[in-house]
């Protein structure tokens, strides 16, 4: 048997006619499997192994193809991708070089959102305790939109049809495009360093995901996170969901409304005022009523000394005035009962009987007037006692007895110790009648 013409070739050159014939017959194919053993190189390339079941395929995404991609690729994702099959000589493996791919079953940007909002999140960049309240009287509302939208003017016009008296200040930047990410952190920075903004609202109209894809960027999320001033979320309708709303200190349905919340109702505060004003009113008389009434009732328990000694008096003279009747009826009674007596029996019978009785009024009489001295000497004793003690409780009866008060001419302060006084010093001297100007010339201090 003989053999054929040998050709010998080279490792490399069989390598390269191997490449040459793999490239021509698949320039580029569309490919679909489950990745495993990724990596994402320093230099930026990812390298992946695409398989199925029963085969797999090592692939290739340089730097230049792959940064155009909306999600990060990972192991266990299924893609459908397109590329040219290529051979690397070196290790003498085919390969797939990739130009695109997208996740099998789901949007590219929908996997996307959905990463970048799980790492941000385990970061704790939505955390609510993050989240601070608003301001309740803003002065400057600081706006993170485009000049030029329908947004903006609905935000202005309702701020101050709300609340007049409100500042606006807008800061431009495109809301769209592969430009506006960077556009918007500027802005943010650019309210973040001007006076006296108290609030931010980051927002446009309505669109497509794509059209607000700007604000599920990850640099606009982390730097309306980072805001050092509370910032209000409003993109796009009620429906539509970004990143940007979840790092915000809050999130509004539409700009419309974020206009609503962050800037409180004139009418509504004046009749908040109006309601609490009357009930401030209300509770002022309330309580100047009650404290009228207190007033009242402590008054009427004040007691003055003089108003008792003149009860004293005249309950005396009332007791006094009873005793006196009572005896006058008393001896009125049986001087009746005396002379029915007397007209019933004979005068020379009756003489002893008189005499007896007579005797008996005369010594009740004695009686009755020792007893009516004696309550009035008590009650006089008694009134003379209170006198005496008001009497003693006056500066004058003090000085009656003798004593006397001295006084600084200047001031009328009263002089108690002889340390305080000097020699030379002119002083006034208050007796019971008149005084005397004295001036010191020898003074002994008490130890």
């Amino acid at each position: 048997m003989e053999l054929p013409e040998r050709k010998i070739y080279t490792v490399s050159e069989l390598t390269e006619e191997i490449k040459s014939l793999l490239e021509g017959q698949y320039p580029s194919v569309w490919i679909q499997g489950e990745i495993s053993n990724f990596k994402h190189a320093p230099s930026g390339h990812f390298y992946f192994t695409l398989g199925d079941e029963v085969a797999q395929i090592r692939c290739v995404m340089f730097k230049t193809q792959n940064r155009f991609l909306k999600f990060r690729p990972e192991d266990g994702l299924h893609i459908v991708a397109w590329g040219r099959i290529s051979v690397y000589g070196p290790r003498g493996d085919y390969q797939l070089i990739l130009d695109t791919m997208e996740p099998l079953g789901i949007g590219s940007l929908m996997l996307a959102f959905e990463q970048l909002r799980e790492r941000l999140a385990k970061e704790g960049l939505f955390d609510e305790r993050r989240k601070r309240p608003l301001p309740r009287f803003p002065r400057t509302i600081g706006l993170v939109t485009s000049p030029k939208g329908a947004a903006v003017r609905d935000m202005i016009r309702i701020a101050t049809r709300r609340f007049p008296g409100v500042n606006i200040l807008v800061s431009p930047t495109s809301v769209q495009g592969d430009k506006a990410p960077a556009e918007i952190v500027t802005a943010l920075e650019r309210l973040s360093r001007a006076e006296d903004v108290d609030v931010i609202l980051v927002g446009r109209g309505g669109g497509s995901v794509e059209d607000l894809w700007a604000f599920n960027d990850e640099r606009v999320v982390r730097a309306v996170a980072a805001c050092p001033i509370p910032v209000v979320s409003a993109v796009g309708h009620e429906t539509d969901f970004t990143l940007t709303d979840f790092a915000a200190d809050l999130r509004a349905s539409t700009p419309s409304a974020a206009a609503e919340l962050v800037v409180p109702d004139r009418r509504e505060l004046h009749e908040r005022a109006t309601q609490m004003t009357a009930r401030l009113r209300n509770s002022v008389e309330r309580s100047l009523r009650r404290t009228s009434g207190i007033v009242e009732e402590l008054v009427k328990r004040l007691y003055d000394p003089r108003r008792a000694i003149d009860e004293r008096r005249q309950r005396m003279d009332e007791t006094v005035g009873r005793l006196v009747g009572m005896m006058r009826r008393m001896v009125t009674a049986r001087g009746v009962e005396l002379e029915r007596t007397a007209a019933r029996l004979r005068p020379e019978l009756l003489r002893r009987p008189i005499a007896v009785v007579r005797t008996e009024l005369e010594s009740l009489s004695l009686r009755l007037s020792r007893t009516t001295r004696s309550a009035l000497g008590q009650a006089r004793s008694s009134l003379e006692a209170f006198a005496s003690k008001l009497a003693g409780l006056s500066p004058l009866a003090v000085l009656a007895r003798g004593y006397s008060v001295t006084l600084r001419p200047a001031t009328g302060a009263v002089v108690r110790d002889a340390a305080e006084v000097a020699l030379g010093d002119e002083l006034n001297v208050r007796l019971q009648r008149g005084e005397l100007q004295c001036r010191v010339t020898a003074k002994k201090e008490k130890e």
